[in-house]
């Protein structure tokens, strides 16, 4: 998408609109999409990744998560999608599972995980009689070198290999799983696309998914490769002001996906509502005007952002085969 002029008041308004499928109002009641860390840590240290791990590892409680799945069942028609994962490799929590069948018998219409896939021997199974309704499954090269250097700590082999009997499990368990390969495209594998691309193809069902997505920058903390974009993110309001909120192990609530120091903390689910944290809270209020009247550069974290490069909208929509982008 290219804007010739930075989108301001009601056309910004109206861009979000049309980007998220929903009226101001409806999208100001509720969150759309629902991020929820059970687990805050990885057996993984990505060299795209920005998350930080140096804290201790930690499970969110039972407690807290039935407070969420609480108020999640309050307001579940208005609720697209719950990614039941953050800055984490969600299979690491044993009770991943049971979650995502509590989530379905509460009425959430879509459940999605994002693994590194290095788990799936051991959990895909159970995964697949879970309910669970979409996984993306990231797995960056098809060239053993390539892929151990960019996901630093895995095997290439054995991730390799879960990937593709996971896709054959699912095909006799689940075959209504809605299956998404995923690549990370950067400076040690923007070469490999189209052969990575056909290969994952031939192994799908017609409604998966194959993405090779461009890095992005994790709200402007890292550098990643220059991809020649020839926009301004600056242009345009984020969508996930608007349609995501990001739930932490803690509890904590961050301004967005990207914002995993919590640099901009709008709420705790300890102590508020989600529907309070998202109608009321000064913090995102702020950002969200700021974001209206064409001054996001003058928050740091979204100041130049390139994680929607395309929309999660139209990401959720895409139901073909093939995408080159993000």
């Amino acid at each position: 998408m290219t804007l010739s002029t930075r989108l301001q008041g009601l056309d910004a308004e109206k861009f979000l609109e049309e980007d998220l499928g929903s009226p101001m109002e409806d999208l100001l009641a509720f969150p759309k999409y629902i991020d929820i860390e059970t687990v805050n840590t990885c057996n993984a240290r990505c060299v795209m990744c920005e998350i930080d791990f140096s804290k201790p590892k930690a499970f969110m409680s039972d407690a807290l998560f039935d407070k969420i799945l609480a108020e999640l069942a309050e307001d579940k028609d208005r609720v697209e999608k719950v990614h039941l994962y953050k800055d984490n490799e969600p299979l690491i929590d044993n009770r991943l599972s049971g979650h995502i069948r509590r989530l379905k018998e509460i009425g959430i219409k879509c459940v999605n995980i994002s693994t590194n896939g290095s788990l799936l021997d051991k959990k895909g199974q159970e995964l697949l009689e879970s309910g669970l309704d979409e996984i993306y499954i990231n797995v960056d090269s098809l060239k053993k070198e390539v892929y151990e250097n960019i996901r630093v700590g895995l095997n290439f082999e054995q991730v390799y290999n879960s990937t593709v009997d996971f896709i054959r499990l699912r095909d006799q368990i689940n075959p209504g799983l809605l299956i998404r390969l995923q690549m990370i495209v950067q400076e040690e594998n923007h070469t490999e696309v189209t052969d990575w691309i056909k290969h994952w193809e031939e192994k799908l069902s017609p409604n998966d998914q194959v993405v090779a997505a461009k890095a992005h920058n994790w709200g402007s903390q890292i550098d990643v490769m220059d991809f020649n974009d020839d926009y301004d993110p600056n242009d345009f309001p984020c969508m996930s002001l608007w349609g995501t909120l990001t739930i932490h192990q803690s509890g904590r609530v961050s301004l967005c996906g990207v914002d995993t120091h919590l640099k901009i903390p709008i709420g705790d689910i300890q102590t508020h509502s989600m529907v309070d944290i998202w109608q009321n809270s000064k913090a995102l209020n702020r950002v969200r005007e700021m974001h209206l009247k064409g001054q996001r550069e003058k928050i740091n974290i979204c100041n130049g952002c390139s994680v929607w490069r395309k929309t999660e909208n139209e990401s959720v929509k895409h139901v073909a085969k093939k995408t080159i982008g993000s």
